[in-house]
């Protein structure tokens, strides 16, 4: 089955990641691995983006935000990756601003 390549079809996933010793230099040393193999992917017609990580050192966990048409493609980018995977949801992003004002404009 092809994969869109239309970025307004990417679904945003959230990876939680229970990773015991976690901490920001060795996140900082293995998220570009994350980053090349996304681009990789994306080369090869599956279109997936590391939108943002967030790390809480003192639950040794990280909450990556991966865009990507399907979570078939979100798991693969972390096992090309070899990085641990506890759970995969969708998610939905809601930014400042982005919420419509009932009277036809958006808010502030």
């Amino acid at each position: 089955m092809d994969r869109p390549s239309d970025p307004e079809l990417l679904v945003t996933f959230l990876v939680e990641r229970y990773w015991p010793g976690i901490d920001l230099e060795t996140l900082r040393e293995r998220l570009p691995r994350l980053e090349e193999i996304a681009r990789t992917m994306t080369t090869e017609g599956h279109p997936v983006v590391h939108v943002a990580s967030i790390l809480t050192p003192v639950d040794e966990v990280v909450f990556s935000l991966i865009a990507a048409p399907d979570e078939a493609l979100v798991r693969e980018l972390n096992a090309r990756a070899d990085l641990p995977v506890d759970r995969i949801a969708t998610a939905i992003t809601l930014s400042p601003g982005a919420f419509p004002d009932p009277t036809g404009g958006t808010t502030p």
